[in-house]
């Protein structure tokens, strides 16, 4: 059947190796200076930043072209339509329900964002990202975008945020990038203010078939030459605690790849597109995938496998405090 001729014929035409992909040890927590008295009651760019409209194209989709930007997936419509709104785990409820600040770092086209500000209507949200994906026009009353580069300055007063919401930025910073972002967010967040992380592991997955950690191996490759960190969920616990947290709560969570329920078809939709992306950069080691048709093949391949193994996607989740007796 098809499966098994696919198997063969990709055996025979590229080499496979058994890769992993070590992480060093971090670095003690570096003290950074900051400058910065902007409020954030704006939804202008901030001053470390372009105004996020630096774009180009390639196979017709649309990505960063900042040599500042280290985020290498695209950040068109089709990418913006696959994101959707996640809980949270830190115990903010009550506190929102009062009225708290909240950033919603790495925001995106802020569905996270617009989610809780209409949940939480006494709340003040504001989303931040490299990029202006986020709407201009229409927006609850309590939500509001700035453009920053999260590893350089935040737009906001030391100690003025409440809880800051960071996930899924493995594609987006490098080791050193996230760790400069933690201590930016330190400096935002009161004392006592909670953060919390959810980062996916690019690096392996539960009940992957042969296919899937193939895909899987091949892109913590394309990370790691990015000086990215493809396992990034396994690490936040760590780096928030040399970041100067306390009170740490780390767990991981799975989720199902094309099989079970609908975050299941969710999550292979956003695969999918992924993989489909990355196919030009992946080509220049392996031309195979120069032909579409063969490389939509083994998207497919990838799928059905997934479905057939119940593979699950892990992530690591995490939340924190700034201490109380702390004032940067």
């Amino acid at each position: 059947m098809f499966f098994a001729s696919l198997i063969t014929y990709l055996k025979k035409k590229s080499k496979r190796a058994t890769l992993q992909f070590p992480i060093k040890a971090h670095s003690k927590p570096r003290t950074i200076k900051n400058d910065s008295n902007i409020t954030m009651d704006s939804s202008i760019p901030a001053s470390n930043s372009s105004d996020g409209k630096n774009f180009h194209h390639i196979d017709g989709r649309r990505y960063h072209n900042d040599e500042d930007v280290g985020y290498i997936l695209p950040n068109d419509e089709t990418a913006i339509s696959q994101k959707k709104p996640s809980n949270f785990h830190a115990p903010v409820h009550d506190l929102l329900e009062k009225g708290i600040v909240v950033v919603d770092s790495g925001c995106g086209p802020a569905t996270w964002t617009f989610e809780m500000a209409e949940d939480y209507p006494n709340s003040q949200f504001t989303g931040i990202d490299i990029s202006f994906v986020f709407p201009e026009t229409i927006r609850p009353p309590n939500a509001n975008f700035r453009i920053c580069n999260i590893s350089k300055e935040m737009p906001f007063d030391d100690n003025s945020v409440d809880y800051y919401h960071q996930r899924l930025l493995v594609a987006g910073l490098s080791k050193g990038e996230m760790e400069l972002a933690l201590l930016n967010a330190y400096r935002v967040l009161k004392p006592g203010g909670y953060i919390e992380l959810c980062e996916v592991n690019m690096g392996y997955c539960e009940n992957a078939g042969p296919y899937m950690e193939r895909s899987q191996e091949e892109f913590a490759v394309f990370l790691e030459k990015r000086s990215l960190v493809p396992n990034l969920g396994d690490h936040i616990e760590e780096m928030l605690e040399e970041s100067g947290f306390e009170n740490i709560h780390y767990t991981k969570k799975t989720i199902p790849v094309n099989h079970t329920n609908k975050a299941g078809d969710f999550w292979w939709q956003d695969s999918s597109e992924c993989m489909r992306s990355l196919r030009p950069v992946l080509a220049m080691n392996n031309p195979l995938y120069e032909d579409i048709d063969y490389y939509e093949e083994y998207i497919k391949t990838i799928g059905q496998e997934c479905n057939e193994n119940k593979t699950n996607i892990i992530f690591g989740i995490a939340y924190a405090q700034k201490p109380l007796s702390e004032y940067y």
